[in-house]
């Protein structure tokens, strides 16, 4: 399966890993964690472990403990480019196999969802002051701003409720920068919409529609009385069991 670039022609995954030297880039942990292009290439993987071990991958090395690296931002822009992909729509978990055998299994989830909670965890890192890691590799990253922003906004109207939610989510953080930031009007209304679901999400509305200077009130009394049930493999502290 290839993708349409913003020219109409189709693009083969390949072809998009091809346009970085990932010999000049890398990760938290080279020799420990696979190479960045191997991840990637293991997110379109016929194998669905494989699939969910390169989502885990992604938080917790790519992006390990909130930190940009040099193959954050050309890892993003392949993330963005495959969000259409049919393969995106795999059932996978990010869990390890040894943490499913101790702990039990956690319910799994579409990789669309999880690519886009990459990608919007990532966006809200950036707005961090100051983020952790190296200003060019922060500065790279905030430079696809709107091109992430164009690679998402489509599935605000996917069929699935999980997708749509996920995508708006990802899109609130990318918000921050100055020449995205008048699409806030447009999306208030699917805030607030979303500020009231049982959602993963609802807190971070919750917060977005506060720094929009909103009375959030009600909205907060409502996210009180619901528990943050993401299952994803965001905001890993430790260092990765690789």
């Amino acid at each position: 399966m290839s993708m349409k670039n913003s020219h109409g022609r189709f693009v083969h995954p390949q072809e998009l890993l091809l346009r970085t030297d990932w010999d000049s880039v890398e990760h938290c942990c080279p020799g420990a964690a696979p190479a960045t292009p191997m991840i990637l290439r293991h997110l379109l993987d016929d194998d669905v472990r494989k699939q969910g071990a390169a989502l885990r991958d992604l938080f917790q090395a790519v992006t390990h403990q909130n930190t940009f690296y040099s193959a954050t931002a050309p890892a993003a822009s392949f993330v963005a480019a495959i969000l259409g992909h049919p393969r995106t729509l795999a059932k996978v978990t990010d869990q390890h196999p040894w943490e499913a055998a101790h702990f039990g299994e956690k319910p799994r989830f579409l990789l669309r969802v999880g690519l886009l909670d990459w990608l919007g965890s990532t966006a809200a890192d950036a707005n961090e002051e100051p983020p952790g890691g190296l200003q060019a590799d922060i500065e790279a990253f905030r430079a696809l701003r709107p091109a992430l922003h164009d690679a998402i906004r489509p599935f605000l109207t996917d069929n699935e409720r999980e997708i749509r939610e996920a995508a708006l989510a990802a899109l609130l953080p990318l918000l921050a920068a100055p020449e995205l930031a008048h699409h806030g009007e447009e999306l208030r209304e699917a805030v607030r919409a979303l500020a009231t679901e049982e959602t993963p999400y609802r807190h971070q509305a919750v917060r977005t529609l506060t720094s929009w200077g909103e009375d959030t009130t009600p909205f907060q009394q409502e996210a009180n009385t619901t528990t943050d049930t993401r299952t994803h493999a965001e905001g890993v502290t430790d260092d990765p069991p690789f």
